[in-house]
């Protein structure tokens, strides 16, 4: 297994977008009906790079040239506000568009608050055909070496609070809580804890 930069020459943006559609499926479904729809777009973000899903952010894992996990990270500050609006209106229909922001201001509502000295893993996911293999730990891992040859402080990352395979993972590897967001409406309920690893 490698854990490598994202090369859009190189490496499929679409399989990469399928494997992140995979981290939060519910939402991108509410959002753009169905996975073929939703990973269309999301590849289109990976491939034009310049947003928070756009391929500079982007480590993958591979395993005999095929794509098996991708970590999207950032270090210090998250793309700026202005910047991500110019890609999606310029890639997106208006609708399209508000779907993102939508649930950009969602995450902002569960996910952490980051110190400019974090390494935050956006998202860590392996493809649904490749579970059960050490990846997302290895993912986790690699992700610690680069923090810590970046400088950071910590690593940071936030997981559903239904999601207790994942939960065990981060636990496992050794992050630990350190706050608890949740918000019900109407018998709709989401919640995340927001986890982290002293560098």
């Amino acid at each position: 297994m490698y854990l490598q930069k994202m090369d859009k020459k190189k490496h499929d943006s679409f399989k990469v977008a399928e494997i992140i559609y995979e981290a939060d499926s519910e939402t991108f479904d509410f959002f753009f009906g169905n996975k073929k729809n939703a990973s269309q777009k999301i590849g289109i973000l990976v491939q034009k790079g310049d947003n928070n899903l756009g391929y500079q952010q982007i480590y993958v894992v591979t395993n005999d040239q095929e794509i098996v996990g991708v970590m999207v990270y950032s270090a210090g500050e998250k793309m700026g506000n202005i910047q991500e609006l110019k890609v999606l209106f310029h890639n997106f229909n208006i609708l399209d568009s508000l779907r993102f922001i939508m649930i950009e201001i969602i995450d902002n509502i569960f996910l952490s608050r980051l110190e400019e000295d974090d390494f935050y893993y956006a998202i860590v996911a392996v493809d649904e055909n490749s579970r059960g293999q050490g990846i997302g730990s290895f993912i986790l891992e690699e992700g610690i070496k680069l923090a810590r040859e970046k400088g950071c402080r910590r690593a940071v990352l936030d997981v559903d609070i239904e999601n207790e395979g994942a939960l065990r993972l981060y636990q496992r590897v050794g992050f630990m809580k350190f706050k608890e967001k949740s918000l019900s409406l109407l018998g709709w309920k989401k919640g995340a804890f927001n986890m982290e690893y002293l560098l």
